[in-house]
């Protein structure tokens, strides 16, 4: 009985290791989004993903690196509506346009004159950055020099 209790137990391990190890697809679109799936599309090359729990796979990795890429493309987007809608604005309202810039100067040198530590986006990966005093001074000089632009407009 100990026997075949062992043996049954070998046989639905066995098994249930097999029906997790299902078969599962990767490939990239037209429009470069990588994707996977069950079944892989028609017509398109597409490679197995190794799904099992203890083997090595970098699709965790590549998720991520998908993420990063879609991210980008996304704020690259932004950009590009935000510059087009400036542009629009520029054309029809050029001096409520400057007017607001120079509020916008005259706010940033404030900050960064009176606040003793400043934050910003880094444009590059989207995270929040403490300012040095190197990058500070020059933003400094920067926003000064603007200001000296709206006031002789």
């Amino acid at each position: 009985m100990n026997k075949f209790s062992l043996l049954l137990g070998s046989l639905l391990l066995i098994l249930a290791s097999a029906s997790s190890a299902a078969k599962f697809y990767k490939w990239v679109d037209d429009q470069g989004v990588t994707h996977y799936g069950a079944n892989p599309p028609q017509g398109t090359t597409s490679s197995e993903v190794n799904t099992r729990a203890n083997a090595s796979s970098d699709q965790d990795r590549e998720l991520e690196a998908l993420d990063a890429r879609r991210n980008a493309r996304e704020n690259a987007k932004e950009e590009a509506a935000k510059a087009a809608e400036e542009e629009t604005r520029l054309k029809s309202e050029p001096d409520e346009l400057a007017q607001e810039r120079c509020e916008q100067h005259r706010k940033n040198l404030e900050t960064l004159k009176n606040k003793p530590i400043v934050r910003r986006k880094n444009p590059e990966t989207g995270e929040m950055e403490v300012l040095d005093q190197e990058e500070r001074e020059k933003m400094i000089k920067n926003s000064q020099k603007a200001l000296e632009n709206c006031t002789r407009n």
